[in-house]
């Protein structure tokens, strides 16, 4: 709060101060910040770009063997995406008019269940192409999809990645061989998981789960007393409850590899969503104008969809988003709960100040009863023993996978 600032509400009837810190929109490293945007994604994907249609989740996982050189390669994310997205369009392809592709979201995720470092992909893809003619927009479904297309598609994926890698040198010669060798290579494809047209619900809930936050503070627990930081996957095995404990460097250690490099975007879109897509305009409007599947499939309308009508909704749905992506909002559609609304009177709070300097801050918390203070911690000092010998909370071999384990990458 300190560091931010803060924007002051006060009710008008009673006086009542609510003050709302600002966001330090840290990726990775701020669960509330993460939150938030998992918030916003949901509501701009279900309202804004995904229209009523059925979806399947796809989900791209490469081999422990090549994780380390994806962390290490910021350009590898990216190209695992676009892969997957094209092998999709491909597939999507088959049974479909020309010109017809899919729309597709995708989500880079760089953790696992149990705080380690494991990229992999998540796709939202409409289960079936767009297509658009003469100003109608229509949906062509997919067939059912069956194990042999699954097979199929991971192959090809599978090999693409790795003559895409060598092609970048981002891997070692060796490498490529001893993968292309086997059968699967440690590759997996899933897309078991669909969603139908008409359950918008499970869409938000399908998208939050790929838009989640790398760890939630629910499960995170530290105990001072021993030293250890405890956190409770989501997954258990057998009904028993799987607890990974660290000590608190190795915690920081685990959790920083996490956090993504600079300017790498962690979300795309691709095929009819496409940034340079001819249909990505016809898509959207589908789904900002709330049309319904069946519409949709037998062909929907859109008059002047590139015209002055089009400039003239978007525009306006400009100032709506600008409300609807409010802190209040979002709390409001989550928690159903309005936060705005004053405790004491029932009156609502309004923004009256922007507060960015320390001294008034602190002057203004103290006013209102709250605390001032940062909390103070113990100072650092030296470790009782040398670096990794007995008795040392340091493992001197925790970052041998940096460059020098053939194998580095986290279960």
């Amino acid at each position: 709060m300190h560091r931010f600032g803060v924007v002051r509400h006060r009710c008008d009837k009673c006086g009542d101060s609510l003050l709302v810190p600002y966001s330090c929109k840290r990726r990775l490293a701020c669960p509330s910040c993460d939150g938030k945007r998992s918030a916003l994604g949901i509501i701009k994907a279900t309202d804004e770009l995904l229209p009523e249609v059925p979806y399947r989740q796809w989900v791209l996982v490469i081999p422990k063997r090549l994780r380390y050189f994806v962390h290490r390669d910021k350009r590898l994310p990216g190209e695992l995406s676009s892969i997957l997205a094209r092998a999709l369009t491909r597939h999507y392809a088959r049974n479909a008019p020309k010109g017809a592709v899919p729309a597709q979201m995708h989500a880079i995720q760089r953790f696992g269940s149990r705080v380690n470092l494991h990229v992999h992909v998540h796709a939202v893809v409409s289960d079936g192409s767009f297509t658009l003619q003469d100003g109608v927009l229509k949906f062509h479904p997919a067939e059912p999809l069956s194990e042999q297309d699954l097979a199929e598609l991971s192959r090809i994926i599978r090999r693409k990645i790795l003559l895409r890698m060598r092609l970048l040198k981002a891997i070692p010669e060796e490498v490529f061989e001893e993968l292309l060798a086997r059968p699967l290579g440690g590759f997996s494809l899933d897309g078991r998981v669909r969603i139908e047209a008409e359950d918008r619900e499970g869409l938000a809930r399908l998208v939050g789960y790929i838009l989640r936050p790398a760890i939630s503070v629910k499960r995170l627990t530290y105990k001072a007393s021993e030293g250890i930081v405890r956190y409770l996957p989501k997954k258990g095995h057998d009904g028993i409850l799987d607890v990974v404990e660290f000590k608190p460097a190795d915690f920081m250690a685990k959790f920083a590899r996490l956090i993504p490099p600079r300017r790498a975007h962690l979300v795309r879109y691709h095929g009819a969503l496409g940034p340079r897509s001819p249909l990505r305009e016809a898509v959207t409007r589908a789904a900002q104008e709330k049309a319904n599947f069946q519409l949709i499939r037998e062909g929907l309308a859109l008059v002047g969809a590139l015209g002055t009508a089009a400039r003239t909704a978007r525009a306006a749905r400009k100032v709506v988003a600008s409300a609807v992506r409010g802190w209040a909002s979002c709390l409001g559609r989550i928690f159903e709960v309005d936060v705005i609304k004053c405790t004491r009177c029932g009156g609502t709070m309004k923004a009256i100040a922007s507060i960015n300097d320390d001294a008034e801050l602190e002057r203004l918390l103290r006013h209102v009863g709250l605390e001032a203070d940062l909390p103070t911690t113990r100072p650092a000092r030296a470790p009782p023993t040398a670096l990794g010998g007995e008795g040392s909370q340091v493992d001197p071999g925790t970052d041998a996978w940096d460059g020098k384990d053939s194998q580095p990458a986290d279960d």
